[in-house]
């Protein structure tokens, strides 16, 4: 069920009234069964496989908690990761490795359940955390939950055990935390609907047929999917933890204004921070971050991105798109950049830099293949007249600064509408679903419901 749609509205507001009608003793395994039901609801096939994932790491994990061996958190890890490793590339290996003529690789392809990126990273770093000392004897209904709810499941925030695990069962009923939840739902419907999806709608075409538009288009292409992704994807969080907000649970944030950075190593803390801090602490602290010599940081440095690109896709695309992001951490390490910009001037020097640098390596990201990725940068070179709205696209590209400069300031606002919360996010609401009955855009799938 996507996040959009009737069927997804119906569910959710049947789970939050029946949920705060439930005694407390109740309330977690309702939410399992109605957790079970979501992802049941894309696919039988798919909940009984990750039913039978979450058992054996819940039997494993109570190993841990009662003898912290080594060899087997090793064996907990390694397990998770041959698993996604299987899924997410079984099919391009088998269609490289087998002779041609010998068998059809489309009758032997797997079919990648939904959410394994993100469910296997959380199911490493809480094997990790017992490993650690840092979760006690592992409950059953505790731990399903922890990797079930609904909210977060498809799209994260990958979720840590001392981000969520130790709060199950201990919901929160606050009219407050109610009111921010319903505000992160406004927000994040804002961000997918009348920036992101537009922003689709307007420049899926420079990327279907990049030799029919020429450099401002290819521009405007370029900068506009940068914006795109940051509204689809902080959008979705944003809904998910309005979500858990409303059944009482507070989830990490994803996003802290990523494009308003002055260097990639603080981007990195801004930007789908839940991962960010995953490779920080299982891959480039295990490969001895920087503790090392410099030559092995910046070897670290790659391998942590590079294997950022990997998870995200088995194409050469997202490979390239990792190893660029490494690129630009090393230089800035080799030419030892500063925290703090000196003055204004050089802030915006920097956050030239920063934006130019990550708009350009998410061609990669975006394009269908490499070809496709090398013909759109090679556009920006073609003279041609514009043929996309460029004053929309440029409008919605400020947006998304706007959006992130409100969200910078969230609190302020939130001072301003949490006492007239009554009146205002009813208002709120009717003034979307008016637009979205006015706007005649198609709804995109979210993006990073594909990973």
């Amino acid at each position: 069920m996507n996040f959009l749609s009737l069927a997804f509205l119906a569910f959710f507001i049947a789970s939050f009234v029946i949920y705060w009608n439930l005694p407390q003793r109740l309330r977690v395994g309702f939410l399992i069964l109605a957790s079970l039901f979501y992802y049941g609801f894309y696919s039988p096939a798919f909940l009984a496989h990750f039913v039978l994932v979450i058992l054996i790491n819940f039997l494993i994990a109570q190993k841990l908690a009662a003898g912290r061996s080594r060899p087997l958190v090793i064996a907990a890890v390694s397990l998770n990761i041959l698993h996604l490793a299987f899924f997410k590339y079984f099919n391009s290996a088998i269609a490289l490795l087998l002779p041609p003529g010998t068998a059809n690789p489309e009758t032997l392809k797997v079919v990648m359940p939904l959410a394994i990126s993100f469910y296997t990273f959380q199911f490493i770093s809480f094997q990790v955390d017992t490993y650690r000392g840092q979760v006690e004897k592992p409950e059953a209904a505790r731990f399903a939950l922890y990797m079930l709810f609904f909210p977060h499941l498809i799209s994260g925030p990958i979720l840590r055990s001392s981000d969520f695990y130790r709060a199950v069962g201990n919901p929160v009923a606050s009219r407050e935390m109610q009111t921010r939840g319903l505000y992160l739902i406004c927000l994040g419907l804002v961000k997918k609907l009348f920036i992101a999806d537009v922003l689709g709608y307007l420049i899926n075409s420079v990327y279907k047929s990049p030799g029919d538009y020429g450099s401002t288009d290819a521009l405007l292409a370029i900068l506009g999917y940068s914006a795109q992704i940051y509204c689809d994807f902080s959008g979705f969080i944003d809904l998910a933890r309005g979500m858990a907000k409303l059944f009482g649970y507070d989830m990490p944030n994803n996003f802290r204004s990523p494009y308003f950075s002055t260097s990639f190593s603080e981007l990195w803390t801004r930007w789908h921070i839940t991962l960010s801090v995953f490779i920080r602490e299982y891959i480039y602290f295990a490969l001895g971050g920087n503790r090392v010599s410099q030559p092995r940081q910046y070897f670290n440095l790659m391998v942590a991105m590079v294997l950022s690109g990997i998870w995200h896709g088995e194409t050469i695309n997202f490979l390239i798109w990792g190893a660029l992001h490494g690129i630009y951490l090393t230089l800035e390490k080799l030419v030892k950049l500063g925290k703090t910009p000196a003055n204004r001037y050089t802030w915006a020097l920097r956050n030239l830099w920063v934006i130019t640098g990550w708009s350009f390596a998410f061609v990669f990201f975006r394009a269908p293949d490499l070809a496709t990725a090398l013909a759109v940068i090679s556009q920006v070179f073609v003279l041609k007249s514009a043929a996309l709205t460029v004053w929309l696209v440029l409008l919605l590209i400020a947006a998304t600064w706007l959006v992130q400069y409100l969200e910078h300031r969230r609190e302020n606002l939130l001072q301003l509408v949490l006492p007239r919360a009554a009146w205002v996010l009813p208002v709120m609401l009717l003034v979307i679903y008016f637009l979205i009955s006015r706007i005649q855009i198609p709804s995109e799938a979210f993006i990073y419901v594909q990973f």
